[in-house]
């Protein structure tokens, strides 16, 4: 089945973040990890903050085709309630401390307006 033109642009988006991620060093452990009827996180990375702290990022990319600051407006309080959840779950998948482990959740928009590209990164506070 083909992608419509938003889910192409997202797919696009969610590889142009995994690049940007990993030129700023971030280990890139996991894409598109989904809990049935809770939701999905795009990308979860390990990045070393402040030059001493390991921290798990779970980072959520939206993707724009046009320039008006859209994209940080559409994560609001019932999706990162969802992304709590899903992180949560990913960590006992996986056997991470949640008392001992930094969490950080971040956010990657990305602007494609003709053939320009911006890219704005965000840590999300708890």
């Amino acid at each position: 089945m083909s992608l419509t033109k938003k889910q192409e642009l997202g797919k696009w988006g969610e590889d142009e973040a995994v690049h940007f991620l990993i030129n700023k060093n971030y280990e890139i452990i996991a894409r598109n990890y989904s809990l049935p009827k809770k939701g999905e996180i795009d990308i979860i990375a390990w990045h070393v903050k402040n030059k001493i702290e390991k921290t798990l990022c779970f980072v959520e990319v939206k993707t724009r085709s046009v320039s008006d600051d859209s994209a940080e407006r559409s994560v609001g309080k019932r999706k990162m309630s969802a992304l709590f959840v899903v992180a949560k779950n990913f960590c006992f998948e996986n056997n991470i401390d949640l008392d001992t482990t930094y969490i950080q959740f971040e956010q990657v928009s990305i602007y494609k307006v003709n053939n320009s590209v911006e890219i704005k990164h965000y840590e999300i506070p708890l």
